[in-house]
């Protein structure tokens, strides 16, 4: 019953916060920096600000690639998948880092006890980032209802159709604002794993965003190597590390090799990084610092 207190107390914290507002407005555009469009003529590729834009409006009318529901569908790509550690970061890392900086850590932790403040940061900070990344999904998803003609309006095949969408459009944009949760909600763990040794809210954002970026141009190299020698068997299992691997739940049908590799190593990793925030936090010799 503390525990719930106490989470519920640091979600006020983190969701009524400039942060939380700023992650939200952020996510949505950076969404609109997905691929939107690719021209078969000189393989030129339109993001969504540009395809709104640059492409002819007959063209847009006429390419059912481009309806509103196909463009939702892209919104996890783009620029997003190497500026998300620094958007989830903000919710909590500005109630978090004022709390440590004032001292106010260490009454908060004499009321509440140590293992429920652990955990009610860890599970505020992944619900905070989660639900930035939903909502920001979501507000793209009207926006691009509005900006975009709707796939009923194009003369689409009942098989094509099917095949876009399997199980209607409610599971569909279900299962986008699921995975976007989930992606956000992975996505904190960095930063609330650096917040537990460092108070500077700057390297808290930006030393997540450097080992991302370091870990998916590693990968994504394996992975041009692994094609390379025709091996695509371990082409996908190095996909599976990569930090957007768990955006495919968006597509799938299935949990495929790929995505099951991905969701167990994001599952280790997440219990891994919250047993290091607890043990350093817990080796403090005063809690309030």
């Amino acid at each position: 019953m503390k525990l719930i207190k106490s989470v519920r107390c640091d979600l006020e914290k983190s969701l009524i916060n400039i942060g939380f507002l700023g992650a939200v407005l952020m996510t949505c555009v950076l969404c609109f920096t997905a691929q939107a469009y690719s021209d078969p003529t000189n393989d030129q590729s339109f993001s969504v600000f540009e395809a709104l834009f640059r492409l002819d409006k007959r063209l847009i009318l006429n390419d059912s690639s481009l309806s509103s529901i196909s463009i939702f569908q892209k919104a996890l790509s783009g620029y997003i998948t190497m500026f998300l550690p620094i958007i989830v970061a903000f919710p909590f890392m500005i109630s978090f880092c004022t709390e440590r900086n004032s001292g106010l850590m260490r009454f908060t932790i004499t009321r509440s006890g140590k293992w429920q403040y652990y955990l009610s940061k860890f599970f505020s900070a992944v619900i905070g980032g989660g639900l930035s990344v939903m909502l920001g999904v979501a507000l793209f998803g009207l926006l691009t209802a509005i900006l975009f003609p709707s796939l009923s309006s194009y003369d689409v095949p009942t098989e094509q159709l099917k095949w876009l969408l399997p199980n209607g459009y409610g599971v569909m944009i279900t299962k986008m604002l699921g995975t976007a949760f989930l992606y956000g909600a992975l996505s904190t763990l960095p930063a609330l794993f650096f917040s537990s040794f460092c108070r500077n809210p700057y390297i808290i954002t930006c030393l997540p965003f450097m080992l991302n970026y370091v870990r998916d141009t590693g990968i994504n190299k394996l992975i041009q190597s692994a094609f390379t020698d025709l091996d695509f068997d371990k082409a996908v299992r190095f996909q599976s590390f990569s930090s957007s691997a768990v955006t495919a739940l968006t597509y799938s049908t299935e949990l495929d090799k790929m995505l099951k590799n991905a969701l167990i190593f994001n599952a280790l990793m997440a219990a891994a990084l919250l047993v290091g925030f607890i043990i350093i936090l817990e080796l403090r010799r005063d809690k309030g610092v």
